[in-house]
């Protein structure tokens, strides 16, 4: 593989990698978790996928101005 290939790959998983992670830790903390800031974090970490998918949901239904 080209150094070009590799850097856009890299560039196209990065920030799914990164929800995905998030994701696991949110799951893993609020079912290992015993309550308090586990349950909190757990909460955040899960949260946050979401609204990174509203955001591009809403960004893609508004008209593009010209």
């Amino acid at each position: 593989m080209s150094a070009g290939v590799r850097h856009s790959i890299s560039r196209i998983w990065r920030w799914p990698i990164v929800l995905a992670l998030l994701t696991a830790f949110g799951l893993l903390s609020a079912l290992l978790g015993q309550g308090g800031v586990w349950w909190i974090l757990s909460w955040i970490t899960l949260i946050i996928p979401l609204v990174v998918i509203a955001v591009s949901v809403v960004r893609r239904q508004r008209p593009a101005l010209s």
